[in-house]
């Protein structure tokens, strides 16, 4: 919900945190290239700890033995990829990469680098059998010295598997033998321990467990869909009972699962590291009692696995400057190094595009775990859905009761905190509790039930009359509520409790009217609403869509960002300064840019019937959003295009293509109606993009319709009134107050108007 607030603004400091338990102690740069996956390795014979790092035209091998001054040892340059992944044997890193340049193998024990070899062709010197592949996504090597090639492919046309491949690099370390594949689904990345594989089968969205044990005949064990259905990387508990996975999209999940059955695996627990901020885990790995994960746009991120059911927080280090969704900042981290040191790779930062290699120390420790139960304190049976919140703690807690009434939570730092139970329909309740560090704190609550009672209202036009079938929505965070009004502009509500609530009324050809107000038992809510036309999607007033479209149909709802090359591609966010989140989106399933945009064809968005006829002058305005990007076709011919019809004729009001101003952003549109056409009392305004047969990335968005015959400025503008009587309106057009100003100083820009009051 978005409100205007007036606020008294004092001088204050803020300081952004931008790291929590985790200290960077030295760092390594590359500043004329991007970088990409990391691996560790320490030398046998004098202990030396060594970060092996992917970048994109080469491979870095950098001494961390003394992290305050790291040292780069040598540099192999090789064709240029986004993508490149290296794992060891011995005295050996293997290092794959999606150009088709084979698999890179260089010698350690030279330091000069000089001694390495680029192979693309591997066969079994007992069956015969062999395969070829040029490039591939990713590479694991077991504790036996099998590795494993993940996503391969090859130059010359040849299908190897996509899946998995085996080689066997202990028995020769520079021709390794090819032992056979599993081909089932694509893998993007997975480890292996003890002859079992952990697949992430990205595309699939799903963690699968395979028995390797015979290379020559692969079989699968068991699967399982993660939470975001993108499944990137998988790692094994040291126990061997749990999994843990990442999804590679937007806002996604770490996840934990039991695998100590894999025909029946079950999900445990899934947490986010920064919710709501559409950031993306990539690589996960499990270190004793931790969960180290690299987080694109969020750095580095240290997680509790003490108890894979309740997974905490309690570390991060966040390298880059810039947050949300987009594939910059941290690919990989590395946290075995005997030193205890953590490397973290950098593909960028956001004030440059160099690869950097950060080192970091370790200052956390195992969390603090609280639990307990939560019953009704009338009857005192269990509650489930109960939200639990630890206050004043660094990172995000939260919890809820599950049907036993049972909860898990906890937070890294040791000391007493006040614990918030609340439960809709329930009095809120704060208990104080001592969390320790690495130890369990039992705390239960009983939570007393609130009276519901039933409440009712009625919406009136600027006469008093009732205005019939206007849709009210009435909530808080416990609680929405939602009534259609009877023929005399009565509604009623059931079971309502009180409290502080958000109001909101509109009925088709009314401005509609928000608010907050506190609602009790003797409260009787009369709503007003001007006459007009506004729509800013809250309700649906019989917009209609068609079109051709197969995919990135026009859509009401909130919003779901995507982006593309940096670029915000569907909006994550509706115009500011209207009653609700939502607005018309091409498409909005987020996740890739490619994912739901529009494709093959056409998607019409038309407006009910408006009367433009009641004024002099009657100004149609609203909010749009086009983006358009990528494909192979050549320059995008993909358009938006807002047309206005009287019943009888239509005309353009305005065309964005990939030339426009303000692509990917929110634009505002003011126009004169009677400029382009005969006003009439059965106007409609109709929203087209299509995605032309070039094939190109398209998403268009649509908000904040309205009907005025006060115009917004259509360019920047200033214009100053001398001292009159001013009525002071929200931005709904409302009356706030009468009284006098001088002057009054109005502007336009960036898609808003912004009214200031001066006063002499």
């Amino acid at each position: 919900m978005k409100r205007i607030i007036f606020v008294l603004l004092l001088p204050f400091m803020v300081s952004a945190q931008i790291n929590f338990n985790l200290g960077l102690i030295g760092s390594y740069e590359w500043p004329t290239t991007e970088g990409n996956d990391i691996w560790g390795w320490v030398d046998p014979i004098n202990g030396g700890e060594y970060a092996l790092v992917g970048l994109n035209d080469g491979f870095s091998c950098v001494n961390v033995s003394n992290p305050g001054n790291p040292v780069e040892m040598f540099y192999i340059p090789d064709i240029n990829s986004t993508w490149r992944d290296v794992k060891t044997w011995g005295n050996y890193a293997y290092v794959t990469t999606e150009a088709d340049a084979g698999l890179l193998i260089v010698d350690l024990s030279d330091m000069t680098g000089n001694t390495n070899w680029h192979v693309s062709n591997f066969t079994n010197p007992t069956t015969g059998a062999s395969v070829e592949f040029t490039a591939a996504h990713n590479i694991y090597i077991d504790e036996n010295g099998i590795a494993y090639i993940f996503g391969a492919s090859s130059a010359t046309g040849s299908s190897p598997s996509d899946g998995a491949i085996f080689l066997d690099v202990a028995a020769n370390a520079t021709a390794p033998h090819y032992l056979g594949e599993w081909d089932e689904h694509y893998i993007h990345d997975g480890m292996v321990r003890g002859d079992t594989m952990y697949a992430g089968c990205i595309y699939a969205g799903e963690l699968y467990v395979v028995d390797v044990s015979n290379k020559s005949n692969p079989s699968t064990l068991g699967t399982h869909s993660t939470p975001n259905n993108f499944t990137h990387n998988a790692w094994i508990s040291d126990d061997g009972n749990f999994v843990f996975t990442t999804d590679e999209t937007s806002d996604a999940y770490l996840a934990a699962y039991d695998i100590t059955d894999c025909n029946n695996i079950q999900e445990v627990d899934r947490i986010q590291s920064n919710p709501g901020t559409g950031t993306i885990p990539h690589n996960v790995h499990v270190d004793g009692n931790f969960l180290v994960t690299s987080y694109y746009r969020d750095g580095t991120t240290v997680h509790d696995i003490t108890y894979p059911n309740n997974m905490i927080q309690v570390a991060y280090y966040d390298s880059y400057g810039g947050s949300g969704n987009g594939f910059d900042g941290c690919w990989g981290t590395y946290p075995f190094l005997p030193s205890g040191i953590i490397i973290s790779s950098e593909i960028n930062s956001s004030s440059n595009q160099s690869a950097k290699l950060m080192i970091y120390e370790r200052g956390f420790a195992q969390a603090c775990y609280l639990e307990g139960n939560i019953t009704d304190a009338s009857t005192g049976s269990n509650l489930s859905g109960a939200s639990i919140e630890i206050l004043n703690t660094t990172l995000p807690n939260g919890s809820s009761s599950n049907l036993l009434g049972e909860y898990i939570s906890g937070t890294a730092d040791a000391a007493t905190y006040d614990v918030v139970f609340s439960k809709p329909g329930y009095l809120t309740d704060t208990l104080s509790a001592i969390l320790t560090n690495g130890q369990v704190t039992i705390l239960d609550a009983a939570l007393q039930p609130l009276i519901a009672f039933n409440a009712g209202g009625m919406v009136i036009d600027v006469s008093g009359n009732g205005i019939a079938n206007s849709q009210v929505v009435i909530f808080n965070a416990d609680f929405t509520f939602s009534a259609t009004t009877d023929a005399n502009g009565n509604f009623s509500i059931n079971n309502m409790y009180e409290g502080n609530y958000e109001v909101i009324a509109g009925q088709w050809g009314y401005v509609t009217s928000c608010g907050n107000e506190y609602i009790a038992t003797s409260t009787i809510n009369t709503i007003t609403l001007q006459d007009g036309y506004y729509d800013d999607f809250t309700f649906d007033f019989g917009w209609t869509v068609n079109g051709n479209a197969s995919a990135g149909i026009w859509e009401r709802g909130e919003p779901q960002g995507t982006s593309y090359q940096g670029d915000e591609f569907n909006p994550e966010d509706d115009v500011n300064n209207d009653c609700t989140d939502f607005a018309y989106v091409t498409g909005n399933g987020g996740g890739s840019a490619g994912n739901d945009d529009v494709d093959d064809g056409n998607t019409i968005l038309t407006s009910p019937i408006f009367d433009a006829t009641n004024n002099s002058v009657n100004f149609v305005e609203y909010y749009k959003w086009f983006a358009v990007g990528g494909g192979n076709g050549g320059p995008s011919n993909d358009e938006l295009t807002i047309t206005i019809s009287n019943g009888t004729t239509s005309a353009l009001l305005e065309t964005l293509n990939v030339s426009s101003p303000n692509l990917n952003s929110w634009s505002f549109s003011s126009f004169d109606i009677a400029q382009y056409i005969t006003p009439t009392a059965t106007m409609q305004l109709t929203v087209v993009t299509a995605d032309m047969p070039s094939g190109h990335l398209v998403e268009a968005a649509f908000d904040m319709f309205k009907l005025t015959s006060q115009p917004n400025a259509v360019n920047d503008v200033s214009v100053v009134e001398k001292g009159k009587l001013i009525d002071v309106v929200d931005v709904l057009g409302r009356s706030v107050k009468n009284t006098t100003y001088s002057p009054v100083f109005y502007r336009y820009e960036n898609g808003s108007v912004e009214k200031k009051v001066i006063i002499n």
